[in-house]
């Protein structure tokens, strides 16, 4: 079934779970967050770690294997109810003839292993997915619509124990371009900066900076879409002397290009209000002219090379195989 990551946690929290998950979505903030959950609950000790909890990858994904550690029952000294728990990262990348092997069990899965696939986007007409959704959940996931980031707030504050001022947040929210992971990371700069003080006020966004180093990262990601190699690599170099990580940098960039692959079907397809194109991508109307602009400079083809790259260069910096610069900048500079 469709459902919500807070259930899910909910779920999880109380004792009671399902076999089967899928996330769908490329928002950074949450798949980070859902892993961790499912990890923190199933993955508690050394021998949890290494007899009951696997990592797959859907690029060239062997489905027998994988079928074997599914079906595989928990290490022979593990506690009563304990079970395994298997990832596997970027699913829609598996082989189709994978999927309709893993049908089969997905209609029929092991009552003692959990399944977490993550992938950033599924055709919700394959039977395979289908069969997930009525065995399991289905969790979506994505920036939050402008009506949704109040919830957020109450989040933030539960998740760091202070109080965050409405103007402070609005000013983080800003700072952010309205993108979780880097929203986090700011909060996250702001705990620590707090220490012991209960709340966050604007005054402390204020001394932090935080509004200029979110100017900062949106100003270098729009030189990036709108192919101004010297000023990007310019400030790229700012950045990282400042102490931007490259991961965090990459999660804007990934979320800026797939927004204007979004923005140029939906204009092939006849929709041209920014009003609308900004509730179908997820972004505010403010954005979508420079959306628009930046799309301008990209064609399709270029753009589905694009975002090849970036997923490549996602999986190599975070298996710690190279840098943004010469994983990403370099060969998208180079592109015709």
């Amino acid at each position: 079934m469709i459902t919500t990551a807070q259930k899910v946690f909910k779920d999880l929290g109380s004792g009671s779970w399902k076999t089967l998950y899928l996330v769908v979505g490329a928002e950074p903030f949450q798949a980070s967050e859902i892993i961790k959950q499912f990890k923190n609950r199933f993955v508690k000790e050394e021998t949890s770690q290494a007899l009951n909890f696997e990592v797959w990858e859907g690029e060239g994904l062997n489905p027998n294997e994988l079928l074997n550690s599914l079906d595989m029952l928990p290490g022979l000294f593990s506690a009563e109810e304990e079970v395994r728990f298997i990832l596997c990262q970027r699913f829609d990348k598996a082989p189709a003839g994978s999927l309709e092997t893993l049908q089969k069990y997905f209609s029929n899965p092991s009552i003692t292993t959990v399944f977490l696939m993550m992938a950033d986007k599924v055709d919700k007409r394959k039977s395979w997915y289908k069969a997930v959704e009525a065995n399991g959940d289905v969790i979506e996931i994505r920036e939050p619509y402008d009506r949704e980031w109040p919830k957020w707030l109450g989040y933030f504050e539960k998740r760091h124990g202070k109080r965050i001022e409405p103007a402070a947040w609005e000013m983080l929210v800003a700072a952010s371009g309205r993108c979780l992971s880097l929203l986090s990371s700011e909060i996250e700069k702001m705990a620590i900066y707090l220490n012991d003080k209960p709340t966050l006020q604007l005054a402390d966004v204020q001394a932090m900076g935080a509004y200029s180093a979110g100017e900062d990262i949106f100003s270098l990601v729009e030189d990036i879409a709108m192919k101004r190699r010297a000023a990007a690599l310019r400030k790229y170099d700012v950045l990282l002397r400042n102490g931007e990580s490259d991961i965090k940098l990459l999660s804007i960039i990934v979320r800026q290009f797939r927004m204007i692959d979004q923005a140029l079907r939906l204009t092939k397809r006849g929709v041209a209000d920014p009003k609308v194109v900004a509730s179908q991508i997820g972004a505010h109307p403010f954005f979508v002219s420079k959306i628009f602009e930046q799309m301008n400079k990209h064609s399709e083809d270029r753009l589905g090379n694009i975002l090849d790259l970036l997923a490549q260069s996602d999986y190599q910096i975070k298996t710690g195989d190279g840098n943004l610069f010469e994983k990403f900048l370099v060969p998208y500079f180079s592109m015709n």
